[in-house]
């Protein structure tokens, strides 16, 4: 009998860009489905190593674009590192700017959005190749999820697949071969992450705030089904980095 290369635990290497931006409910997510997360820090100093010797990446958002080096001089590494992981078929999930990033590593095209972005609690629709995908199937289209971004993904990587779009945003999320994937969404986040995110924006003008204060009411309104529905999609992908 062959045997299986299954493990019951593992380390994923998490690149967070900024203070607030962190691992979030993924953290106890991940670790309810045995794994354990080592965070990066490269705003802090913290270096990027050469090479991913975990068993996983996942690289989360900031508010920096993908190309912007001179703010975030880290980024070129991260592309890298992208690049060269989804090659090796490790394990990788790109969320908000981590998706914009993958996608920008592995030759797609982020731009400023047309619409201006999206921000809050958002309805994402799945296509028929996300009712096949490892992370995606089992979601019930349309799914809400936490949005904050005002790039978008406007070209995707040749060979990459589409999983899932808004209204406003055609590249949702979609998978690179098969395990690596990109989410505009933030499927980690809770009310009490984007109230942080709203508070550091405490001088923006009084449309803006209350357009924050709006989106931190839908998302704490809709926090119950936003857990069971992506604590399910990290345990899956808490799956794919142990090899069941």
């Amino acid at each position: 009998m062959l045997a299986l290369d299954v493990k019951t635990s593992a380390r994923v290497l998490v690149v967070e860009h900024e203070p607030g931006a962190g691992p979030e409910m993924f953290r106890p997510w991940l670790a309810s489905a045995g794994v354990d997360v080592d965070v990066c820090r490269p705003y802090a100093g913290g270096a990027l190593p050469r090479s991913v010797g975990h068993d996983g990446l996942i690289v989360l958002g900031g508010s920096m674009g993908a190309h912007d080096d001179q703010k975030a001089p880290w980024l070129a590494e991260v592309r890298t590192m992208l690049a060269d992981t989804t090659a090796q078929g490790l394990p990788v999930l790109g969320i908000c700017l981590g998706a914009q990033l993958l996608a920008a590593a592995c030759g797609g095209l982020v731009e400023p959005s047309p619409s201006g972005g999206e921000l809050g609690l958002g309805r994402i629709d799945l296509n028929d190749e996300a009712l096949a995908d490892r992370l995606f199937a089992g979601l019930a289209s349309p799914v809400e999820a936490v949005q904050a971004h005002e790039d978008d993904i406007t070209r995707l990587p040749d060979g990459a697949v589409l999983l899932a779009s808004s209204a406003l945003c055609r590249v949702q999320a979609y998978r690179i071969g098969h395990r690596a994937w990109g989410v505009q969404f933030h499927p980690e986040a809770s009310a009490a992450v984007l109230q942080a995110w709203a508070d550091a924006e405490a001088d923006a003008p009084p449309s803006r705030r209350r357009r924050l204060a709006l989106a931190v009411a839908d998302v704490r309104t809709a926090e119950d089904s936003l857990f069971r529905n992506w604590q399910d999609f990290a345990a899956r992908f808490a799956a794919v980095v142990k090899g069941d």
